[in-house]
């Protein structure tokens, strides 16, 4: 009997997520590329007190959000007890400093200048996501998309007193709703509501390595739709090379719109989008062209025939002429049609039709259904940046500061598996070798 030899991943994040503090620290130190970020830092602080060098605050920026402390004072607690950490760091515990840690001004100082570094920020995730694509085969293969709430916990700028609020009031979060549409038992459309005020996280992952190769920041009222075109439109997904890896991208009802197909097919990408039922209540199906065939508002196509039916009340068998559910065939490339078949016939249903419900794979089709569970990787990484990256109970104040935070997390995922990978890469060529 022939053996089998399963497949062997090449990087999974739940190998991370097992990890002590101090080695995802050191994973994500080693996989982020920030020499042009700390010599332009250096270059501006110039002759300036340099009690606390730039590279040395880098590092504790980046651990006290690695060790998972949502606010500085105590991230400060824990560098006070723990001497390795320091170390690893670099502070020294035998300098002639006035405290063996940074105060919280300095800090503060330190927050305040990355923020006005958003590009260099940027810069250094859009190295890891090229050196990703060079470490994982088949890494933007499959995308997903979401846009995720962070909700704001800071004071409100009060409309009265706007020009003597002070730093602790919020002054760009903004409120928003977010509707789920939903049919009850009764099969009658219901909205349910739910506010939010604060920003939102704009996301694309990679489905198999759940891990961000883009991002954007805005408030909380923000277009879905708007910014996940603007993202397809980033340099990351959007040159040749890249156009050509991406097959699919995944997103929820909640971006079900005839211009986001198009947006997304005219990427080269197939778009994986949940439906809405956009009908009228009372419409079940609607007839496709001058043809005998009908289709739902969920994409399930139906032929008209006759149907050897039993009436309930006298046991009778008669035919009536109804709906039948045709079975999928498949994609014509060059036709740009769905093919079903009905009793030993093809027919096609061509997408241009109607886009927004006739996508290249057919919806009622396993294949959709199956590659659609993959959108479950964007909601686990959402997940993390709540649990593991504190943006469900933070202490964050303003868009640039947020747009800092939500990008040092995904460049701090980036990092630690690009470290990962790194370590672990002799072993994996020699069980590749082996297999």
């Amino acid at each position: 009997m022939a053996k089998i030899i399963t497949q062997i991943s090449m990087f999974d994040y739940t190998e991370i997520e097992k990890l002590g503090d101090l080695e995802r620290l050191d994973l994500a130190l080693e996989g982020i590329d920030d020499e042009k970020l700390m010599q332009k830092l250096e270059t501006k602080r110039k002759n300036g007190r340099d009690d606390y060098p730039i590279r040395v605050m880098w590092n504790l920026f980046i651990a006290m959000i690695v060790f998972e402390h949502k606010n500085v004072d105590s991230f400060r607690r824990e560098l006070s007890r723990n001497s390795q950490l320091r170390r690893k760091c670099g502070l020294c515990d035998f300098g002639k400093k006035k405290h063996l840690v940074p105060p919280g001004r300095v800090f503060s100082g330190f927050i305040k200048t990355l923020s006005e570094e958003a590009e260099e920020i940027a810069g250094i995730f859009h190295v890891q996501v090229e050196e990703l694509y060079e470490l994982i085969p088949g890494f933007g293969k499959k995308l997903a998309g979401d846009g995720k709430y962070i909700d704001s916990f800071a004071k409100r700028e009060s409309k009265k007193n706007q020009v003597h609020t002070d730093s602790r009031t919020e002054k760009d979060a903004k409120w928003s709703v977010k509707e789920y549409h939903f049919e009850d038992k009764n099969g009658k459309k219901q909205v349910k509501k739910e506010y939010h005020y604060g920003f939102k996280a704009h996301i694309v992952c990679d489905v198999e390595t759940e891990l961000p190769m883009a991002y954007a920041v805005t408030a909380a009222n923000a277009d879905e739709k708007k910014e996940m075109a603007k993202l397809l439109g980033n340099p990351l997904l959007s040159n040749e090379e890249r156009r050509r890896i991406a097959e699919f991208l995944l997103l929820d009802r909640g971006y079900d719109s005839m211009e986001m197909v198009k947006t997304i097919k005219s990427a080269g990408i197939i778009p994986v989008i949940d439906i809405r039922n956009c009908w009228k209540d009372g419409e079940k199906t609607r007839q496709y062209k001058g043809t005998d065939m009908v289709y739902n508002a969920y994409g399930e196509a139906f032929h008209y025939d006759f149907v050897q039916v039993i009436d309930k009340e006298t046991g009778d068998t008669k035919r009536e002429w109804l709906p039948v559910k045709m079975k999928y065939e498949g994609y014509d490339r060059q036709k740009k049609c769905l093919r079903y078949s009905h009793n030993g016939k093809t027919h096609k249903i061509y997408v241009s039709y109607d886009e927004r419900i006739f996508l290249p794979i057919a919806r009622d089709s396993k294949k959709f259904k199956r590659i659609y569970k993959g959108r479950t990787a964007v909601e686990r990484l959402n997940g993390r940046l709540d649990r593991d990256y504190m943006f469900e109970d933070h202490c964050i104040r303003g868009l640039k500061k947020m747009t800092l935070m939500v990008g040092l997390s995904m460049i701090i995922m980036n990092g630690m598996a690009i470290g990962k990978i790194k370590n672990g890469k002799e072993k994996i060529r020699s069980l590749k070798n082996a297999a």
